[in-house]
């Protein structure tokens, strides 16, 4: 056998390269779930995967900032509506509230 024939035979690895090539797809779950739970430590591991070599890293980390920052504009209209339409009204002691949130 030639050198090129050995070349052929040798059998490639399908897993994921040492300097971490490929992104399973348990990890992307993770990192959506952390994000729509915990959208400041999305932002965070967003940035942080923003920062990798591959594409398909890159692409992880993208969508996890851009989760993380339509949740905190979101949260920050439904605050901003939530006080600003009266929805608590004419509540000036909040501490009747805390036997309906229990109940909830």
């Amino acid at each position: 056998m030639g050198e090129e024939e050995k070349q052929s035979v040798e059998p490639t690895s399908p897993g994921p390269t040492p300097s971490g090539g490929t992104v399973s797809g348990g990890m992307k779950a993770l990192f959506i779930i952390l994000a729509i739970l915990f959208p400041i430590v999305g932002i965070i591991l967003g940035i942080i995967w923003l920062k990798k070599d591959t594409k398909e890293e890159k692409a992880l980390g993208k969508m996890t900032l851009i989760i993380s920052i339509i949740l905190i504009v979101l949260q920050c209209v439904c605050w901003i509506l939530f006080f600003s339409l009266g929805i608590l009204g004419g509540v000036s002691d909040f501490s009747m509230l805390l036997p309906a949130l229990l109940a909830a």
